[in-house]
Protein backbone atom coordinates (compact mmCIF):
# COMPACT_ATOMS: atom_id res chain seq x y z
CA UNK A 1 0.00 0.00 0.00
CA UNK A 2 2.98 2.33 0.52
CA UNK A 3 3.75 2.45 -3.21
CA UNK A 4 0.11 3.34 -3.88
CA UNK A 5 0.34 6.18 -1.38
CA UNK A 6 3.58 7.47 -2.94
CA UNK A 7 2.02 7.37 -6.41
CA UNK A 8 -1.12 9.15 -5.16
CA UNK A 9 1.00 11.89 -3.55
CA UNK A 10 3.01 12.30 -6.77
CA UNK A 11 -0.20 12.58 -8.82
CA UNK A 12 -1.60 15.12 -6.35
CA UNK A 13 1.51 17.29 -6.63
CA UNK A 14 1.57 16.95 -10.43
CA UNK A 15 -2.13 17.84 -10.72
CA UNK A 16 -1.89 20.91 -8.47
CA UNK A 17 1.19 22.12 -10.34
CA UNK A 18 -0.38 21.54 -13.74
CA UNK A 19 -3.67 23.20 -12.78
CA UNK A 20 -1.86 26.34 -11.61
CA UNK A 21 0.33 26.38 -14.73
CA UNK A 22 -2.61 25.90 -17.10
CA UNK A 23 -4.75 28.53 -15.39
CA UNK A 24 -1.90 31.02 -15.83
CA UNK A 25 -1.78 30.19 -19.56
CA UNK A 26 -5.51 30.44 -20.35
CA UNK A 27 -8.66 30.56 -18.25
CA UNK A 28 -10.60 27.32 -18.06
CA UNK A 29 -13.58 29.27 -19.43
CA UNK A 30 -11.62 30.36 -22.53
CA UNK A 31 -10.35 26.87 -23.42
CA UNK A 32 -10.68 25.62 -26.99
CA UNK A 33 -10.82 21.96 -25.91
CA UNK A 34 -14.63 21.59 -26.36
CA UNK A 35 -14.34 22.78 -29.97
CA UNK A 36 -11.84 20.06 -30.93
CA UNK A 37 -13.01 16.50 -31.75
CA UNK A 38 -10.34 14.88 -29.58
CA UNK A 39 -11.10 17.46 -26.91
CA UNK A 40 -14.68 16.17 -26.82
CA UNK A 41 -13.38 12.57 -26.65
CA UNK A 42 -11.11 13.55 -23.77
CA UNK A 43 -13.96 15.20 -21.86
CA UNK A 44 -16.28 12.21 -22.35
CA UNK A 45 -13.46 9.90 -21.21
CA UNK A 46 -12.71 12.12 -18.22
CA UNK A 47 -16.29 12.40 -17.01
CA UNK A 48 -16.92 8.69 -17.65
CA UNK A 49 -14.04 7.99 -15.28
CA UNK A 50 -15.43 10.49 -12.77
CA UNK A 51 -18.75 8.65 -12.79
CA UNK A 52 -17.05 5.29 -12.15
CA UNK A 53 -14.93 6.69 -9.30
CA UNK A 54 -18.02 8.48 -7.97
CA UNK A 55 -19.91 5.17 -7.82
CA UNK A 56 -17.01 3.64 -5.84
CA UNK A 57 -16.99 6.61 -3.45
CA UNK A 58 -20.77 6.46 -3.03
CA UNK A 59 -20.52 2.74 -2.23
CA UNK A 60 -17.77 3.29 0.35
CA UNK A 61 -18.90 6.40 2.20
CA UNK A 62 -22.01 7.62 3.99
CA UNK A 63 -24.33 9.69 1.81
CA UNK A 64 -23.32 13.21 2.91
CA UNK A 65 -19.59 12.47 2.75
CA UNK A 66 -20.00 10.76 -0.63
CA UNK A 67 -21.89 13.74 -2.07
CA UNK A 68 -19.15 16.14 -0.94
CA UNK A 69 -16.42 13.93 -2.45
CA UNK A 70 -18.37 13.51 -5.71
CA UNK A 71 -18.96 17.28 -5.97
CA UNK A 72 -15.22 17.84 -5.52
CA UNK A 73 -14.51 15.11 -8.07
CA UNK A 74 -16.74 16.72 -10.68
CA UNK A 75 -15.24 20.18 -10.10
CA UNK A 76 -11.57 19.46 -9.35
CA UNK A 77 -11.19 16.27 -11.37
CA UNK A 78 -8.61 13.60 -10.73
CA UNK A 79 -6.90 15.81 -8.19
CA UNK A 80 -9.81 14.76 -5.98
CA UNK A 81 -9.30 11.12 -6.97
CA UNK A 82 -5.65 11.26 -5.86
CA UNK A 83 -6.55 12.98 -2.57
CA UNK A 84 -9.39 10.48 -2.00
CA UNK A 85 -7.02 7.54 -2.55
CA UNK A 86 -4.62 9.02 0.05
CA UNK A 87 -7.57 9.58 2.42
CA UNK A 88 -8.82 6.02 1.89
CA UNK A 89 -5.37 4.49 2.33
CA UNK A 90 -4.90 6.35 5.62
CA UNK A 91 -8.40 5.47 6.80
CA UNK A 92 -7.98 1.77 5.94
CA UNK A 93 -4.69 1.47 7.90
CA UNK A 94 -3.29 -1.02 5.40
CA UNK A 95 -6.40 -3.20 5.18
CA UNK A 96 -6.92 -3.66 1.44
CA UNK A 97 -10.50 -4.89 1.88
CA UNK A 98 -11.40 -1.80 3.91
CA UNK A 99 -9.66 0.39 1.30
CA UNK A 100 -11.88 -0.94 -1.47
CA UNK A 101 -15.08 -1.65 0.48
CA UNK A 102 -15.15 1.15 3.08
CA UNK A 103 -18.22 1.03 5.33
CA UNK A 104 -19.36 -2.16 3.59
CA UNK A 105 -16.43 -4.17 4.96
Amino acid sequence: MTITKVIAYMITIAMVSTIFWAQNQVSVFDSTIPSLPWGVVSLVDLYGGFILVGIWIFYKENTISALVWIFLLMTLGNLTTAVYVIYSLNKSKGNITKFFMGKNN
